[in-house]
């Protein structure tokens, strides 16, 4: 926790570490399209506890926003599917070591991964914000300077407070969303970085608190992670992801999980190509 923390640095490396750099054709082809096609099923990384994107009901299936779109993907292809639950940190290298085909577990898409992952066009979006109790005074991140604040380890709104606040002592980093909420609901920490659908999972965790949204850091899309090089994957993914926004199918996804409609997707994003770039 000492030096400022870098999704370049994560992504850098994860890919050294795994010997990744100058292979990806050969890796892709171990876990692309034909390959998915060829066994019959489709391993999907997602979140395991956080909902609504992704968690375990209570006779242990998935479900979730994320789930249901892998569910049409993997329709789509006519295979089965097969869920790997993700912790945060450990989504790129999921991805990266083949233990899954596509990552799906919130991928928010920031240029750094996007040096160590190829993103499909967006599917989701959603703000990260930081949440306290309305008894502290927060109108800008510096406000909260002084307080105990809880993120997950690696996520966007890890980089998001460090990169504001720089790596001070009293960020505290948990493994998980789950945990994280748990700090600020048993009062470990005073506030959490976090998304706009930490709220729902905070009103069932602790019904009747008073935590709100205080800062807004950013907007952030979501995509389709493959492998870097994987032009056929990523090419039938933007089309998947086409048909369900023209057909309808993303827009019921959107209420049942999000409880509003689908919001307007970019059509590009600095940094962050939605296709292969040779």
């Amino acid at each position: 926790m000492g030096s400022k923390f870098s999704w370049r640095n994560l992504a850098f490396t994860a890919a050294v570490a795994l010997g990744l750099f100058g292979t990806t054709g050969d890796q892709a082809d171990a876990q692309g399209l034909d390959n998915v096609k060829k066994t019959g099923i489709l391993r999907v990384g997602v979140m395991g506890e956080q909902a609504p994107w992704g968690s375990i009901d209570a006779s242990g299936q998935n479900i979730g926003y994320d789930v249901d779109v892998a569910r049409l993907i993997a329709q789509e292809l006519g295979v089965k599917i097969e869920f790997v639950p993700n912790a945060v940190a450990a989504r790129i290298p999921n991805l990266l070591t083949g233990k899954v085909d596509i990552q799906m577990a919130v991928m928010g898409m920031y240029p750094d991964r996007a040096k160590a992952v190829q993103f499909s066009k967006p599917y989701a979006g959603l703000q990260i914000i930081l949440l306290a109790s309305k008894k502290h005074k927060i109108e800008k991140i510096e406000d909260a300077r002084n307080l105990r604040i809880g993120v997950p380890r690696g996520a966007a709104q890890d980089k998001a407070i460090t990169t504001l606040l720089g790596d001070i002592p009293n960020i505290r980093r948990f493994d998980d969303d789950s945990s994280t909420m748990q700090a600020l609901v048993s009062g470990q920490v005073d506030a959490i970085g976090g998304n706009t659908t930490y709220k729902i999972n905070l009103d069932k965790a602790s019904p009747g608190n008073d935590f709100e949204q205080k800062v807004v850091f950013n907007q952030q899309w979501q995509g389709i992670c493959t492998l870097l090089g994987d032009e056929a994957f990523n090419k039938w993914l933007n089309t998947f992801v086409d048909k369900i926004v023209a057909d309808g199918r993303l827009e019921a996804i959107n209420k049942k999980w999000l409880g509003q409609s689908m919001p307007a997707f970019p059509a590009s994003l600095e940094g962050v190509p939605f296709t292969v770039t040779k």
